[in-house]
């Protein structure tokens, strides 16, 4: 099927009649009506309800529309992407990724990255559960989430993010890098819902120690989080950078630091698909640096 008649097929189901259509195309009626009927064809399924004068689009043209969207759109990109490597210019992708990714890896990835690598033009920030979901609903490139992306996505891992514990700057623990899991539970917790990836490793390694906190707070804001922390309300656990001047903690849990696995996924068949997979192993290479800046505090 043509492109073209996949933008023929658009106009006509957004007008009020195959005559506007035509107007707006600058093209005969009968024209418009014969490739319409060739697309039909080619897909086997009639599309629309012809009436005097007018068609409308039946149930398969209603579902064939987002398909037709689609097509049109990944043509409309491979062309400029296409157009921009062919003058020396490098991709740029839009990223799908929870905020606290976006502040604390994709943010200063990209304020110190390599200009003549693969750009992230925007981060559409989302939940964690949601990333690939809105991905694929989306114009976006790829997402970033803490689970592995779900078929038919390609997935692969990029690194670990540690959960960080934060205390107020007059905290009795202010001046230490690191923490036992033990200790920690002795001052009441705040941490994210169960929707956050960063609660469910914490929830883990207490269950798996057979601990119980002395008290928590839930919240479904890191920033929240961090702000109750920096007003006194107990030891906040996420993986968003310190704000509120509080100081950061590594959490040492039995079997390690406590940490957050990063995922990325894209289409496999995008048409960016060689810029992808730079971008991927930019992010994977600076998420590591990242993490053993932290770990290397921990003994």
């Amino acid at each position: 099927m043509e492109l073209r008649v996949l933008r023929y097929f658009l106009v006509v189901a957004d007008a009020e009649s195959v005559t506007a259509a035509a107007r707006q195309l600058h093209i005969a009626q009968p024209s418009i009506s014969r490739q319409l009927s060739a697309l039909e064809k080619d897909l086997g399924v009639v599309l629309f309800n012809r009436g005097a004068g007018s068609l409308t689009l039946n149930a398969a043209g209603r579902r064939f529309r987002p398909i037709a969207q689609d097509l049109v759109r990944r043509a409309e990109q491979a062309t400029e992407t296409m157009a921009a490597a062919g003058q020396g210019e490098r991709a740029a992708l839009t990223v799908v990724a929870p905020p606290a990714t976006v502040a604390y890896l994709l943010a200063p990835f990209m304020a110190g990255g390599d200009t003549a690598g693969p750009a992230l033009h925007d981060a559409i920030q989302e939940e964690p559960s949601k990333v690939f979901d809105t991905l694929l609903l989306s114009d976006a490139d790829i997402g970033i989430s803490t689970n592995p992306a779900p078929a038919p996505l390609e997935s692969a891992f990029l690194g670990r993010t540690p959960v960080m514990a934060q205390v107020p700057a007059d905290h009795r623990w202010a001046g230490r890098t690191t923490i036992s899991l033990s200790e920690l539970v002795t001052d009441p917790l705040i941490l994210m819902t169960r929707a956050n990836a960063a609660r469910l490793v914490v929830d883990d390694a207490v269950n798996r120690a057979g601990l119980t906190p002395a008290g928590v707070a839930e919240t479904g804001s890191s920033a929240f989080a961090q702000a109750l922390a920096a007003a006194g309300r107990g030891v906040c656990l996420v993986t968003d950078q310190a704000r509120f001047d509080l100081r950061e903690l590594i959490v040492e849990a039995p079997d390690g630091p406590l940490i957050v696995p990063l995922y990325a996924g894209w289409d496999a068949a995008h048409y960016a698909r060689s810029a992808i997979h730079a971008l991927v192993d930019g992010l994977r290479a600076y998420c590591h640096q990242h993490t053993q800046r932290y770990l290397e505090l921990s003994p």
